[in-house]
Formats: C-alpha cells, structure tokens, sequence
C-alpha cells in the first residue's frame, strides 16, 4: 500500500470514528466562531411579562390618584377685613380661597348663607379662614352688657391693646380723690398701635370697650374726663355667655 493510500484510509477511520462519537453523544459542543460556547436557549414566560406590565401601569394609576388627591383643594370662606369681637357677619367681610380642608372645621364657599347673620365670638383678622368654632348664632350682648367708646390716653392704657383684650377699667385719682374701680370690661376693637404701645399725645387711639350697663355711664364719664385708666388681666377672651356672666358678675 502506498503512503496516500495510507493516509486516505487513515483519514477514513478517523472520520468513522467521529460519527461514531457524534452518535452516542460524546465528544465537545459546537463553540461559536469567537470559540465561547453559545449560551442556552432563555425560556419565555408570558405570564410573567403581562404581570409586570400590569404592575408597572397599576402603580402608574395610583401614584397619578395620589397625586390628584393631595392637590384637591375646595374654596372656602376667608376674612376680607378685621372683625371685632361680638360683630355680626356679612357678606361684605367675607372673601374665598381654595385649600385643602379635608378633617378642618373651615366653612365651604357653599355654606356662605348660613353664616351669614351669625356672630363672631372672638377678634378675628383679615386673611383669617373662617372656622365654625369662632361663631355663634345668638346676638352675643344681652340686656346686662353695653358697648362704650372711650379715648386711649397715653400712659393711662397697657401696651399692644387689642380685641380681645379683658380689661379692667377704673376712675384715675388726684390729689383729692383715690383711683375708683369702675368695671371689668372686654375690649371688641381698638385703633390703638398693636406694637410698642400707646404713642402721640393725649388722646392716641380710641376702643370700643364691652362693659356691664350699670357701669356704663360712669365710664363714659371717665373717658370723657381724660381720668379713664385700664390694666390688662387676659388676652384672647371669647365673647360666649359664660365669659359675660362673669363679666357683669364684676361690676
């Protein structure tokens, strides 16, 4: 035998021989042309990609509904202007602005009627919302009670005087005569300075003072005199019935 007729046969068993290898599955796997083996075949599960989807849109849909809910604001009624304590409320002094009120005691824009007509129970400022806690229905003044206006006379008043103020008023005395008590009052409104107290003259501002009708008369007087002295004893004072009964109860 020839050497290529050798080799030919050689080339022949080796060649027998990987088939025969190929057909009881020895031997390596096919490698890709770069020599790395291919990776295998990824199984697709559908069910899992429409899962996320909806994952994905249903979180979508809430954080959009959350979103809409914290920015959900309603108008309701504001204070165009200061109003005094035991002032009856009016369409004029009323204003809208939209907030979110949701678990508030504010008054919706729609609800303006029934407001109107009802009482402030204390001061209460322009920009304020309107809070039902601050109003009642019934005219606050009853037959014991009158509303004075006195002159503020510097060094004779407290400093800052405000609505809202309780006061105690008394006759100022001389040499001939002592200081008189006169009333306990409650300051409705005052035009005095609210900052760094009474300035400018004699008279530097006037109020309108709720005392008991009995001492009405003898406060004027004072007023009128330039003898009118007041102390501070509570800031902040709501006008209900209890704080009037003992009110009047001081004259």
């Amino acid at each position: 035998m020839t050497t290529q007729e050798s080799a030919r046969a050689t080339a022949a068993t080796t060649q027998d021989q990987q088939r025969d290898r190929a057909a009881r599955g020895i031997g390596s796997r096919p490698t890709s042309p770069s020599g790395r083996r291919p990776s295998p075949p990824r199984r697709r599960r559908p069910a899992l990609a429409a899962l996320a989807v909806l994952l994905i849109v249903g979180g979508a849909a809430l954080a959009g509904l959350l979103a809409l809910r914290l920015d959900s604001r309603d108008p309701v009624l504001v204070l165009a202007q200061d109003v005094p304590a035991g002032t009856e409320i009016t369409a004029e002094m009323l204003s809208t602005t939209p907030v979110a009120s949701e678990g508030l005691k504010l008054v919706p824009e729609s609800e303006v009627d029934e407001v109107l007509g009802t009482y402030t129970s204390t001061a209460l400022s322009e920009g304020q919302l309107l809070d039902t806690t601050v109003l009642t229905t019934r005219e606050p003044f009853g037959n014991q009670s009158a509303q004075v206006g006195v002159a503020l006379s510097a060094g004779q008043v407290p400093s800052g005087l405000r609505s809202g103020d309780e006061v105690r008023l008394v006759r100022v005395g001389d040499g001939n005569a002592a200081v008189r008590p006169l009333a306990t009052g409650l300051v409705l409104s005052t035009d005095a300075p609210s900052e760094g107290g009474i300035a400018g003259g004699p008279a530097a501002g006037t109020a309108t003072v709720l005392v008991p009708v009995g001492a009405a008369d003898e406060v004027v007087d004072a007023a009128g005199s330039d003898v009118l002295g007041m102390s501070l004893l509570r800031r902040g004072v709501p006008i209900n019935k209890a704080n009037l009964d003992v009110l009047v109860a001081g004259s």
